[in-house]
């Protein structure tokens, strides 16, 4: 019975390294080193449990949701607490609300928000979901996506529903330059008179997870703030995302890091 279990997880294993669009029963087979007629039992049952999808018109195999879904939650709740710290460091130094958002079924959970001293006042609260397109959190993930995902997510969310070509179009010009920069700025999308900057965090696979945002008034986010902020962001990010597992994330010791405390209102 320990054996059969192996095998399945060596399975389960392959279809995740070599899942892109569909994976063949041949090549599972010669990735495993298995007998094709067992891996085919093997998948036959992993369907039949729903943890794998087939594809008859392609003859492939995927990973279902619902096996992703089982280290969804686990996946929340480390991203929750590996950025605890970073938050209550870019709150001392700011003073500023602090946001975390973590990516769930396409969908932007808010996870988390520490809320600043010399804050505006926000309506979410942790448990409700926020858009992709009119955030800046949502913004910073989209941008680091390929494009197709994006728009997948986007349409799956109504977030492009409404959007005319044009506008649609300005939109992902705008998702380029976020990647370019590697943050995003809201002014004004979620709230009248709120300026948000967001950064996204990256898990194991190096695709973005969550991202975490600070967020205040636009008279004291000015412009120049802004791009302070935002390098202190994208810093705090980098560490979690290697926390994570993000094997490419270069960030600095948040503990080494200078404070940027915020200059009074222009």
């Amino acid at each position: 019975m320990i054996k059969v279990i192996a095998k399945a997880f060596r399975v389960l294993e392959a279809l995740h390294q070599l899942d892109g669009n569909g994976v063949r029963l041949s090549e599972i087979s010669v990735n495993v080193k298995l007998p094709t007629v067992t891996v085919f039992r093997i998948l036959r049952s992993l369907e039949s449990l729903g943890y794998i999808n087939f594809d008859g018109a392609s003859e492939t195999y995927r990973l279902a949701q619902r096996l992703k879904d089982l280290g969804q939650a686990n996946e929340a709740v480390t991203l929750t607490r590996l950025a605890r710290p970073g938050m209550m460091r870019l709150l001392s130094e700011f003073e500023q609300t602090v946001n975390l958002a973590h990516l769930e079924q396409g969908k932007l959970m808010y996870r988390d928000m520490l809320e600043g001293l010399r804050s505006v006042r926000m309506q979410p609260i942790p448990g409700t979901f926020l858009s992709l397109a009119n955030s800046a959190l949502g913004l910073s993930i989209l941008a680091f996506l390929p494009k197709r995902k994006a728009e997948l997510l986007l349409q799956s969310s109504g977030g492009t529903t409404s959007l005319s070509p044009v506008k649609k179009r300005a939109l992902f010009i705008d998702l380029e330059k976020i990647h370019k920069a590697g943050y995003a700025l809201d002014n004004e999308l979620f709230e009248k008179g709120l300026r948000c900057v967001g950064a996204p965090v990256f898990g194991k696979e190096g695709q973005p997870i969550g991202s975490i945002s600070v967020s205040g008034s636009s008279s004291i986010l000015t412009h120049r703030v802004t791009l302070v902020v935002a390098k202190r962001l994208m810093d705090e990010c980098g560490q979690i995302s290697a926390a994570l597992g993000h094997s490419t994330a270069g960030a600095t010791s948040g503990k080494k890091a200078r404070s940027h405390k915020l200059p009074a209102a222009e």
